[in-house]
């Protein structure tokens, strides 16, 4: 099965196999907000660089547009949707500007904070805890074998 992710300014249609969106979709995410997600990141991504995990926010009530963290091999990447999903905005890093990541189990999910070494601490909170706990030991390895690099 396949889904048409974007049509680009060329013309040209990026079609996105389901399959190769299941790695993504292991610890609970939404498929439809995942495939959202990683339509925009697919993008912005570098030479060499592809998309390890895709964590995605869920609030105790109802989450119509929740924010998400996606880490590549290369950066990290805050989510947020704005303007009733109409916009997203985007806080991206490369991992050698990341200072340290931290990291809450709270009673609805777990707080994830990025703590870059210039600017503010940036969370999401409300990732649930399956793949906060993944994304935590999956940032922890990208942040180790990327610092020995330098």
């Amino acid at each position: 099965m396949y889904f048409v992710l974007q049509e680009q300014n060329n013309g040209s249609i990026i079609y996105l196999d389901m399959m190769s969106l299941d790695k993504f979709l292991q610890d609970g995410q939404d498929p439809k907000i995942v495939e959202k997600i990683y339509g925009k990141i697919v993008d912005m991504l570098m030479h060499n660089e592809s998309i390890h995990y895709i964590a995605v926010q869920k609030k105790p009530a109802v989450t119509l547009l929740p924010d998400s963290i996606t880490i590549s091999n290369k950066r990290i990447f805050l989510c947020e949707f704005t303007k009733l999903g109409l916009a997203t905005n985007f806080e991206i890093f490369d991992w050698k500007e990341i200072k340290d990541i931290a990291f809450k189990e709270e009673i609805f999910g777990s707080k994830i904070t990025v703590i870059p070494f210039t600017g503010e601490n940036l969370s999401i909170d409300y990732i649930p805890k399956v793949q906060a706990r993944r994304l935590y030991q999956l940032i922890k390895e990208d942040f180790r074998r990327n610092q020995s690099r330098q």
